[in-house]
């Protein structure tokens, strides 16, 4: 199978390099009618492109958030079924840009709570920044977000010790 030119820009070097990142995120930007080749790449049998959609994905929508509506159910499944690292971690920072309802913060915060058991402490780290994120809005879903955070501080690594009391006083400065 012949990949699109967009694709194939991510597909060198190793998962150590982000080759072809930025000239992708400068083509969408340019054309963003490309933008779905991107959200294809997620699933693509390649490690390294897929890892790189993702990265290409977050770099675009931190300021386009609205990009990634119509994709919002293949994101949700996406994160069910994701195991790898690269990708977990994006989707814990791209997520939270979707418009979501109560129902869905709430079912996606259940699924973050599995990356919490991930061996990488940049996907825990994320899934735990995605938490908070998702429960912002909502009281009932900050109290139950709040005990999460304090467990894995407890537990964790210094790093999550502290990246736990900045969720905590986001948590608290958004009441």
């Amino acid at each position: 199978m012949k990949l699109h030119p967009i694709l194939d820009l991510l597909s060198h070097g190793d998962k150590r390099m982000v080759l072809g990142v930025e000239e992708t995120v400068a083509l969408v930007l340019k054309d963003p009618s490309l933008f779905p080749i991107l959200i294809d790449g997620l699933t693509i049998d390649s490690e390294l492109i897929a890892m790189r959609s993702a990265d290409a994905i977050e770099k675009l929508t931190s300021d386009n958030p609205g990009w990634l509506q119509p994709y919002k159910n293949t994101l949700m499944e996406l994160i069910k079924n994701a195991k790898q690292q690269e990708i977990r971690w994006h989707l814990c920072q791209i997520i939270p840009r979707l418009s979501l309802s109560l129902k869905e913060r709430i079912a996606l915060t259940e699924e973050f709570k599995v990356y919490l058991t991930d061996t990488s402490r940049i996907v825990v780290t994320f899934a735990l920044q995605a938490m908070v994120d998702l429960a912002n809005e909502d009281e009932k879903m900050r109290s139950e977000v709040v005990p999460i955070i304090k467990k894995m501080m407890k537990d964790g690594s210094p790093a999550i010790q502290s990246r736990g009391k900045k969720l905590l006083k986001q948590l608290t400065d958004s009441v």
